[in-house]
């Protein structure tokens, strides 16, 4: 269970989709970075290859990115980027397995959460991020 105090909360349509992610400037950055460090996650859901994308996504730090071909070579697949994006599109924890640290390789945000139309989203957290400087 989350602590009830942690700086983030996910608003979702009826379809489960993503549509904001607020956040609470007031709390201290050390509460959202622990968010992302030493988590321990048991994952019952996805193929293998959707869970390791998914427990090497905390290894990226904050405010910063890496490629959907990085990740895919990151987890021993250099050739499986669409898997990869295909695997965040599933992320069962977003934010807290941080998905929206994966992008393009040209550097472009891509999508998030398996939508196109949530990349305003994206970039808000990446900007977040980096505003904390953790």
């Amino acid at each position: 269970m989350l602590n009830e105090n942690i700086p983030l909360s996910v608003e979702r349509n009826a379809k489960g989709e993503i549509t904001q992610v607020f956040f609470d400037d007031q709390h201290e950055k050390t509460t959202y970075e622990a968010l992302n460090k030493n988590q321990n996650f048991i994952l019952t859901t996805g193929t293998a290859f959707q869970q390791a994308v998914w427990l090497e996504l905390p290894k990226i730090p904050a405010g910063t990115t890496i490629s959907y071909q990085e990740m895919a070579a990151r987890v021993g697949s250099p050739k499986a980027q669409q898997a990869v994006g295909q695997a965040l599109a599933r992320n069962p924890l977003p934010v807290i397995l941080p998905c929206h640290r994966v992008t393009r390789k040209d550097g472009s945000l891509g999508g998030f959460m398996g939508q196109e139309a949530a990349v305003d989203i994206k970039q808000k957290i990446l900007n977040y991020e980096k505003k904390l400087d953790i």
